[in-house]
């Protein structure tokens, strides 16, 4: 990995407040030629995103987020896939350089190659030039490598599908073999949280300091260097904070060409690190044992199941759009 491809492997995210100085720095990432990640409900992710890109819009480029068949049919994320597309559209005003999807909420191979979806990925990549799918993933939904090979053969081309979720030092969607097996297959992967912060984290050391920010680094920069196409998504609320990042990231990168960098032993995070094994974070879908301690689980899915039916009718019950 080189300095001069920074870029390559970081997403920004965050800045979600309408303000001169998170623009600015929005101004500045695009210029760097990072991806942006945002999303409908990101408070004014979008309009801080529009206003940074004024003299920059063919260079903006982002990911964003989506929604299907989210699990509360009363949230305003209970619509089709494009009608959230739509909004995105419209609140940034034009058509990014690139724009790239995150696919989040349980979607089964068969719903993605149906019809409805073919239908959707066309017109997609026809009307907003989207050909890159990231379906965000938890152990849960048995998004195993082999299904997501059949999707892109499926798609030759058309379509491309990789995977996102959270991955760092201490919270893991993806186990070691996993990640092998996708570098083998070359499957482009993003890491959410890669630096361990946030509410998402369930294991989180009593001293959160820089010195775990740093292993979680190392932990993200060893990943790529096993497979090049993954990246990451972190927050910057400030114009210093990131370059601070910048120049770390720089740095540790150099640290282990020379293999002069201290890693943490896995031995001190054994049996710490924390899988999202029971559940997805949208109340979606559960483990089986899940569903055979709490049967309470089981009734909320039918009932779930019979109101989205209901709700979904006003748009033809295609989550697709």
């Amino acid at each position: 990995m080189n300095a001069l491809f920074f870029k390559d492997y970081m997403i920004a995210g965050g800045l979600m407040s309408l303000n001169d100085k998170n623009i600015e720095l929005r101004e500045i990432q695009i210029r760097d030629g990072l991806m942006i990640h945002t999303c409908n409900d990101y408070k004014n992710s979008l309009e801080v995103i529009k206003e940074a890109s004024f003299n920059t819009k063919n260079k903006v480029k982002i990911i964003s987020k989506v929604y299907f068949n989210y699990p509360d049919i009363n949230h305003r994320r209970f619509r089709s896939l494009f009608s959230q597309l739509e909004e995105q559209r419209s609140r940034l005003g034009f058509i990014p350089l690139q724009w790239q999807l995150q696919l989040c909420c349980y979607c089964s191979i068969n719903q993605l190659i149906s019809k409805n979806a073919q239908k959707f990925f066309r017109r997609i990549k026809k009307e907003f030039g989207i050909n890159k799918i990231f379906l965000e993933i938890y152990p849960v939904y048995n998004y195993e490598n082999d299904k997501i090979q059949i999707l892109n053969n499926f798609y030759k081309e058309e379509m491309i599908f990789g995977l996102i979720g959270y991955q760092n030092l201490m919270n893991r969607i993806f186990n070691e073999k996993q990640l092998i097996k996708y570098a083998q297959n070359s499957t482009q992967i993003i890491y959410i949280g890669i630096l361990g912060k946030g509410i998402q984290n369930k294991s989180i050391p009593r001293n959160f300091n820089k010195d775990f920010i740093k292993h979680n680094i190392i932990y993200f920069l060893n990943n790529i260097n096993n497979n090049k196409l993954i990246k990451g998504i972190t927050n910057f609320s400030s114009k210093t904070q990131y370059e601070n990042f910048y120049d770390l990231f720089i740095n540790l990168e150099e640290e282990i060409k020379t293999n002069s960098i201290d890693n943490l032993s896995n031995s001190k995070i054994k049996g710490k690190i924390f899988y999202f094994e029971k559940y997805d974070q949208y109340g979606g879908c559960y483990s089986l044992k899940e569903y055979f301690f709490n049967p309470k689980l089981i009734l909320s899915k039918i009932k779930n199941f019979i109101l989205s039916k209901l709700k979904g009718r006003r748009f033809s019950n295609n989550y697709f759009g």
